[in-house]
């Protein structure tokens, strides 16, 4: 009898567990949030200033790498303000991609116009549009994390 008691309770805790869903995310920040936000708008006023202000022969890299290395800085820091919050390896990954793919983008402006002395209006169109949806899924991850933390809190 003992036993049949000793395996029933077990059996209600292990089926209490299952029917739990614990899920541990970081907390919101609305810091990072505004981060994004603002690195954002630097990276679409680069590329809509190289669409309207410069023809594909006057997109020298030189003329641009400071707005490069300023989006580049801003990359880094919110990826080493991601990698410092618990729980947070998503918005590490997608932080880690945009860099990449940021770093990726400025090196082939500054080979395409070493090539063939212009940067294609094309290139950038395509750029602004991948490098957007990175910006949107850091601050959807970002998001995520509020709407999560509140729905646990009810």
């Amino acid at each position: 009898m003992k036993q049949l008691i000793r395996h029933s309770s077990h059996l209600i805790l292990v089926l209490m567990m299952l029917g739990c869903k614990v899920q541990f995310v970081p907390e919101y920040n609305a810091e990072i949030a505004k981060q994004i936000d603002a690195t954002s708008k630097m990276v679409d006023k680069m590329y809509l200033e190289m669409l309207e202000t410069t023809t594909p022969e006057q997109r020298d890299f030189s003329k641009f790498a400071k707005a490069y290395v300023s989006v580049e800085v801003e990359l880094n820091s919110l990826l080493n303000k991601n990698k410092i919050r618990p729980l947070n390896e998503h918005s590490i990954k997608i932080t880690e991609l945009t860099l990449a793919k940021w770093i990726k983008y400025k090196e082939e402006h500054k080979r395409d116009f070493e090539n063939d002395g212009k940067y294609a209006s094309g290139n950038i169109k395509i750029n602004r549009i991948y490098i957007r949806d990175f910006f949107n899924a850091m601050i959807v991850a970002e998001n995520a994390t509020k709407i999560i933390k509140q729905e646990q809190n009810q």
